[in-house]
């Protein structure tokens, strides 16, 4: 027992580090991945004698992984597996589709797309089959991670639009109703959700690509736990928290986000908030929040999951979607896997994409 806690709290630690090692100095961050070294020897993976941000957070998912197949039901096999949606190696999906024949109009389509603060996570970590009960074909997402350098946001949410576009390539092959398509997605995800569903059509008719020339338009979105407003000057104002907000940002954005922010920087921020782009023609929203809707505005103490996950976005987004006379709802307290949230998203689903 005690061992199993031992471990439980090395994941712990590697999690912060993933998640804040930006806002740690250099030394620091070397001498926490040196004292992890000494307890988990096998993350160090080119056995150097050194551990890496990148190996400790290669290992955490590991065995995050791990853990997550131990404590459930295996997940059923894919019927179709690692489809290559573009040319990066992170483009690929996995599609399942029900047993049974396909309803005239083919299957709808739920999309779940994963977290992990645009620089980790894997669509293998979601379960598809309460969404394949109840005659919906599914499918679990990769797209590019952030490096601050090469790829920067909005890459994720373009990836992640292609396989919208894709899927609407291909129905007629796999049967699927693409007139009726739900996204969903937790945390990053769900930035990636509510992205897609509010930006503007990304279709080009006159693109020599079949796959850019199909909508990325959405019936109805179930952002889980996710940021609405990326803006980090907004953020802090507004809601408190850590000054850095969130240690994916500068990777997000190519710059740290505290102090000065570049006009280039600014763009990228403002063109990567979902709530940007709202406009009065945008789908039906079911935002769902693990945490209660207090504390606002947070200690500087207080750590970037609380803040980034806080459903005082959800909130701030409620207040503009009613404005705008776009149907939504908003929950906080809910665990969207089980129980009374995944009641909330099945009703959802049956009001606003199964009629």
């Amino acid at each position: 027992m005690r061992k199993n806690r031992l471990v439980c709290f090395g994941i712990l630690v590697l999690i912060v580090i993933a998640v804040r090692g930006s806002s740690l100095s250099a030394q620091t961050q070397d001498e926490r991945l040196q004292q992890l070294l000494k307890r988990f020897p096998k993350a160090d993976y080119n056995k150097d004698g050194t551990l890496t941000l990148e190996e400790a957070t290669k290992y955490r998912d590991e065995v995050l992984k791990k853990q997550r197949q131990n404590r459930r039901p295996q997940r059923p096999e894919p019927t179709h597996a690692d489809v290559r949606y573009g040319d990066h190696e992170r483009n690929v999906f996995d599609l399942w589709i029900p047993e049974g024949d396909a309803p005239k109009a083919g299957f709808p389509v739920y999309v779940f797309f994963h977290g992990g603060g645009f620089v980790a996570g894997d669509k293998s970590g979601f379960d598809p089959s309460p969404f394949l009960e109840k005659g919906l074909a599914v499918v679990s997402a990769n797209y590019r991670f952030v490096d601050g350098e090469k790829t920067l946001s909005p890459a994720p949410m373009h990836d992640s639009a292609r396989v919208i576009q894709f899927l609407r390539e291909h129905k007629q092959k796999w049967k699927l109703e693409t007139n009726r398509i739900a996204l969903s997605g937790s945390s990053a995800g769900a930035v990636i959700t509510l992205w897609i569903g509010y930006h503007d059509d990304l279709a080009d008719p006159n693109s020599d690509d079949p796959i850019a020339r199909q909508s990325t338009r959405v019936k109805c979105i179930i952002p889980l736990n996710g940021p609405t407003n990326l803006d980090p000057h907004w953020i802090t104002k507004n809601m408190g928290g850590p000054k850095h907000v969130h240690g994916s940002f500068p990777k997000m954005f190519g710059e740290p986000v505290t102090g000065n922010i570049s006009s280039s920087a600014w763009e990228r921020i403002k063109e990567s908030s979902p709530i940007e782009h709202l406009t009065k023609d945008d789908p039906p929203t079911l935002s769902i929040y693990g945490g209660k809707l207090e504390g606002i505005p947070l200690p500087e103490t207080a750590s970037t999951g609380l803040l980034i996950h806080h459903p005082y976005f959800g909130k701030v987004l409620k207040e503009k979607l009613d404005q705008l006379g776009i149907a939504n709802d908003l929950h906080h307290g809910s665990d969207p896997r089980r129980g009374n949230g995944q009641e909330l998203i099945f009703g959802w689903l049956d009001e606003h994409l199964l009629p």
